[in-house]
């Protein structure tokens, strides 16, 4: 939800200036009308920003958590919990938004309002702490929450970890035909000019693309810049981001990778939601902004209007054609069962699993290729400089 700073002024005619979460600015009119406040202005607010080293991160998040969990069960109240974190937190930015929280929670606010104010916690956070508040339950949520940023962080780590070595090695291959097309091969074609013999095609083709790439690497390289900037730009906006999610449906290889990936994130997010006490239709609400496709997304609309109607969650999960039959028939026996929260979790469990396999086996393929393109490239390089060297010297080949 957008976050707003309004002003407005009360019964008394005191002037009131505070920082809230709503739907839409008509929907925090009314709110503020129903407690009795004539508001003067509303704007939306500007989130700060920030470095990529003082970026707040899951990872911050995750030690949050943990820690207040950890302080929670030693039986310390929440608001002096948030005290103490606030002191102590290790990031600055991290330790003003924990301040926040602290002073909104001391003026009556309840612990997941005063979260809502802040783009640090995700709405699957927020709302759980306030499923964990009605059932007074907050410290179990709390544990629940924990398991859940560790697995999404290791999901997320492990998934990074398998990628790392086919970036460096097109990273390192780029570099190395980078630096022989344009510091080796101009030398060797300064030493052919200077003798003034006729070289053969494939070097004076070589010399030529060479010759192009040295005098303008710099176009090449603000070309790279501009497309990585345009469409970086078109992806945000709502026809970019439709057209790069229906994209990555039909691209062979990453439609599958898009839809394991998909499946794992509503499962898991549906199930610790289940899990931590949100009505079923918020739940769906949530897992469906979670799932980041917009294709995707509008398939699940059906899991709503099917909850709505009484026709329960596995039909319409059926019908929505996202999730394969083993997924519905599991669904269906933990409806009958009343174990959603536990079907979902392990349904995450197994598509998680699936997504790594699958992106192993994609990097154990694709490093192979990419060294063969790479040898292939620079073996070219180096045939071409031979049949020059050698047509000089006059040595048969």
């Amino acid at each position: 939800m957008p976050v707003y700073v309004y002003e407005a002024i009360d019964s008394s005619g005191k002037k009131i200036k505070e920082t809230v979460s709503d739907s839409d600015e008509a929907s925090l009119k009314s709110s503020l009308r129903e407690k009795g406040l004539v508001p003067i202005s509303i704007a939306v607010s500007k989130s700060k920003k920030t470095t990529l080293f003082k970026r707040i991160t899951q990872k911050d998040l995750l030690t949050f958590t943990q820690e207040l969990g950890n302080l929670l069960d030693s039986g310390l109240p929440i608001d002096r919990a948030l005290y103490v974190l606030s002191e102590y937190a290790d990031k600055k930015a991290f330790r003003s938004i924990i301040r926040e929280v602290y002073v909104d929670i001391q003026k009556g606010s309840s612990l997941s309002a005063a979260m809502a104010k802040h783009k640090t916690f995700p709405r699957v956070y927020i709302n759980m702490v306030k499923a964990g508040e009605a059932g007074g339950i907050l410290d179990a949520v709390i544990r629940r929450l924990t398991s859940f940023l560790e697995t999404s962080i290791s999901f997320t780590e492990e998934i990074i970890s398998a990628l790392i070595y086919p970036v460096l090695l097109t990273l390192v291959g780029g570099l190395a035909i980078t630096v022989l097309m344009v510091y080796v091969v101009p030398e060797f074609a300064q030493i052919f000019a200077d003798m003034g013999q006729t070289l053969p095609l494939p070097t004076l083709m070589l010399i030529a693309i060479s010759t192009f790439f040295a005098s303008y690497w710099w176009a090449f390289a603000a070309l790279v810049v501009l497309g990585f900037f345009l469409i970086r730009y078109y992806a945000k906006t709502a026809e970019g981001k439709r057209f790069f999610d229906t994209l990555k449906l039909k691209i062979p290889v990453l439609n599958k990778l898009t839809m394991k990936l998909v499946i794992s994130r509503f499962a898991r997010t549906f199930g610790t939601l289940l899990h931590g006490g949100v009505p079923i239709l918020q739940a769906i609400r949530i897992s469906r902004d979670v799932v980041d496709n917009e294709i995707i997304s509008q398939q699940l609309a059906v899991l709503e209007d099917g909850v709505n109607k009484g026709r329960g969650l596995s039909l319409p999960l059926r019908e929505s054609g996202v999730f394969p039959g083993i997924v519905t028939q599991m669904v269906t026996v933990g409806e009958e069962a009343g174990r959603l929260e536990e079907t979902f979790l392990l349904i995450a469990e197994r598509f998680e699993s699936d997504t790594k396999s699958l992106i192993k086996r994609f990097v154990s393929l694709f490093e192979p290729f990419l060294i063969l393109i790479m040898g292939l490239i620079v073996g070219l390089i180096v045939i071409s400089m031979l049949y020059g060297i050698f047509s000089i010297n006059e040595i048969p080949l």
